[in-house]
This record gives structure tokens, C-alpha cells and sequence, in this order.
């Protein structure tokens, strides 16, 4: 009876000690597979988005030219030429709301002009440059003309198209053609570089240089108190 009972706790302990290690092997089992499904990525939820409704742009503003404008003496040194064509059209009330029934083009016709690359073209606007630089006639050559002459001259072509509906600000004949050329030196013996503009100075129309322009109007969009440069003086007139 003893041995009996004997066998039977050992029997019981046995069954016991497989439940607990089933227990934990079912318990690591389930946390690996835990584990490994937080570390695969998962499949992103798709959200439907609903698409915007493009708002359509609103129509550029034409700028509207107002006040008494006499275009045949609106701009300096600009030839004007003015006419009217008149041409046959249907009733008045579909005319009127017709925007090619009533048309103004303007076209401004505007030659660009050709750099000074020679002593004599140089000569002609300045008559006592060869004197004054001496060694000049042997450092042009054919390639001397500067790019930047042609990016000027680019720059204020795109002024006046900006501009060309502003009559009152386009620039005036002698500033489109204030500027003869742009050189771009180098000397043949030493071979030190030079940059030579040649252009047409009128700052002293503001009145800040009254040894050669003693009055000056008061209304120059680009007045300075005193000359730039500071030349010596050689009459006692005050600069404005």
C-alpha cells in the first residue's frame, strides 16, 4: 500500500512538472510570434483623399492708362505715330461688349545699335581719346566688344517691353542710346586688363555741377547734392 501511494506522487509530480514546462514552451512560443509580428512592417491603410477642385486663376487686370494724355509731346525725343482705322461692325450693343471691337496696339520700333569696336568709331564721339590714351589703336582687336554691351542693351529692351503699356515711364530716346560701347582690354607688352565704356555722361543735369551747369530744374529723378566725382572747382557758383 505504501509503495503504492509512493508511485502514485511520483506519477502526479511527473504530470505536474510536464504541465509547467508545456505551459512555459507555449508561453515563449506565443511571445516569439508576438515579437515577429511587431518587427514585420505592416500594410498601410490606404485613405481615400478626395481630390481638391482647382480654383481658376482670375484673369490678369489690364492697367488702365488714366488723365490727359497728349501722346504727341508725352515722351522725350520718342517719334509718335498716331492713327485712327476705323472699319465697318455690327450693332453697337454687340460691339460694345466685344474686347477686339475696340483696340489701341502699341509697337514700339526700336534699333538697336552696334558697339564702337575701332580707334576711329571711338574717335568720332570722342575726338581726343587717342591722344589721351596713346597705346589704345594696339590693344583692340576684333574680339573686344565685351559681352556686356549686349546684356545691356538686352536689359533695357526688357525695361521698355515691361513698360510699353506705361507710357508715362519709358525711357527716353537719349537714355536707350547713352551708351557707345563696352571694351574689354588687355595690353599686348604687360598684358594687365582694362574694361573701357564709353557713354554719354549727363549727371550734371541735375544741377550738382555749376561750373558747366549752373541752374539746375529741381525735378532730376536722379539729383545728388553734390558732383559725384569732385572735380575741382573753377568758377565760385555753389553746386545746387
Amino acid at each position: 500500500m505504501r509503495k503504492f501511494r509512493l508511485r502514485t506522487l511520483r506519477f502526479f509530480a511527473i504530470l505536474l512538472l510536464l504541465a509547467v514546462l508545456s505551459a512555459i514552451v507555449l508561453r515563449w512560443i506565443s511571445l516569439e510570434k508576438w515579437h515577429r509580428a511587431q518587427l514585420e512592417p505592416t500594410t498601410p491603410i490606404e485613405i481615400e483623399i478626395p481630390e481638391k477642385t482647382p480654383t481658376p486663376a482670375s484673369s490678369p487686370k489690364v492697367p488702365v492708362i488714366t488723365g490727359k494724355l497728349d501722346t504727341s509731346r508725352l515722351f522725350s525725343g520718342i517719334t509718335v505715330h498716331a492713327a485712327v482705322d476705323p472699319v465697318p461692325g455690327g450693332a453697337a450693343s454687340d460691339e460694345r461688349v466685344d474686347p477686339q471691337s475696340y483696340v489701341l496696339e502699341l509697337k514700339l520700333h526700336a534699333r538697336v545699335p552696334a558697339p564702337n569696336a575701332s580707334i576711329e568709331e571711338l574717335a568720332k564721339v570722342s575726338p581726343e581719346l587717342p591722344r589721351l590714351l596713346p597705346g589704345l589703336s594696339a590693344m583692340l582687336t576684333p574680339d573686344s566688344v565685351s559681352p556686356f554691351f549686349k546684356e545691356l542693351y538686352d536689359t533695357k529692351l526688357r525695361n521698355l517691353r515691361e513698360n510699353l503699356v506705361r507710357l508715362d515711364q519709358l525711357m527716353s530716346r537719349h537714355n536707350f542710346y547713352d551708351c557707345q560701347t563696352v571694351l574689354q582690354l588687355r595690353h599686348p607688352e604687360s598684358k594687365r586688363r582694362a574694361v573701357l565704356l564709353q557713354s554719354d555722361m549727363d549727371v550734371d543735369a541735375d544741377g550738382s555741377d555749376s561750373d558747366r551747369l549752373p541752374a539746375g530744374s529741381g525735378v532730376s529723378a536722379n539729383f545728388k547734392p553734390v558732383t559725384s566725382y569732385r572735380w575741382p572747382k573753377k568758377s565760385p557758383i555753389p553746386n545746387s
